[in-house]
């Protein structure tokens, strides 16, 4: 396929999202406003909308994907509203719907949600500039964190978390974990996708709920420290924030698995961030 025949299928792919969200507006009963933001790979849509009363929502599409499942979570946006003292938007109305002679045999999903409050604090998950945000912010952070890994463990899931950790470490480190190291960790409920463009500012809100799972304990404060590490002034803050849960045997391991994922990424971003990486990721093995 050459890059004109990539460009038209991405073409058609947004216009069909663009139907896509209209049907959902139409089935919910809610009215779009603004610009649709589509995710870089053409998986999902989202605008912002209105219900009947003028509540102002977020409304989202998505395919279902083979490629995405188990990593992404069908269900996890909506599964989501059970967690307590964490703030993130609430989903108020989903439904299922085949998608038709587009993509044969896979469903598409519409969502209802809170509008999140302020904006991303960034447009990309690696943070390279100072992201200004109150002092208040970091403490709901902290508490947003402790609340998430409260909440009642995940059922282990088609998504091996171990064995993925154990595969990213072996391909970019060069060293097998031993499975039973794993055994003795530490596991709670955890985002396991807190980055940046995850999260809205100046009033904090955690977004994008679709793989929220099990994981070692302080593997979302590892995810958001990999990235901020072209930002050594944050990437202390958030180091010096989670130190509790960081400094702990399952946080060294969080931050190895993290750092391990992160290596496996190709965007620029990630390919700046290498050096940073393999640094802590050796640092990280001497200490197991």
């Amino acid at each position: 396929m050459d890059d004109q025949d990539i460009e038209a299928a991405v073409e058609q792919r947004r216009l069909w999202l663009e139907h896509q969200l209209q049907a959902a507006a139409d089935r919910f009963g809610v009215t779009t406003r603004g610009d649709t933001v589509n995710t870089y790979d053409m998986r999902s849509a989202g605008r912002p909308a209105r219900t009947s009363d003028g509540e102002p929502v977020w409304l989202r599409v998505v395919l279902e994907d083979p490629d995405y499942q188990p990593h992404c979570r069908w269900d996890g946006n909506v599964t989501a509203n059970a967690i307590a003292n964490v703030p993130k938007p609430t989903v108020h109305q989903w439904a299922d719907w085949a998608a038709g002679e587009y993509a044969p045999g896979r469903r598409v999903r519409g969502e209802v949600m809170d509008l999140a409050p302020g904006a991303a604090v960034s447009q990309e998950s690696i943070l390279h500039d100072d992201p200004g945000l109150p002092d208040q912010w970091w403490s709901d952070l902290t508490a947003a964190v402790a609340a998430l890994a409260a909440h009642p463990v995940p059922e282990p899931d088609d998504f091996d978390l171990a064995a993925v950790i154990m595969g990213h470490v072996e391909a970019h480190f060069g060293v097998t974990l031993d499975p039973a190291l794993f055994a003795s960790l530490a596991w709670t409920a955890a985002h396991t996708d807190l980055h940046w463009a995850n999260l809205a500012g100046p009033q904090l809100s955690i977004m994008d709920w679709e793989t929220w799972r099990r994981a070692p304990a302080g593997y979302d404060a590892a995810t958001l420290y990999c990235a901020s590490l072209l930002h050594p002034p944050t990437a202390r803050r958030v180091r010096d924030t989670f130190a509790s849960v960081l400094d702990t045997a399952t946080g060294r391991v969080a931050l190895l698995g993290v750092a391990a994922r992160y290596l496996c990424l190709t965007t620029d971003d990630h390919l700046q961030l290498e050096p940073h990486l393999h640094s802590l990721g050796e640092k990280l093995l001497k200490q197991l």
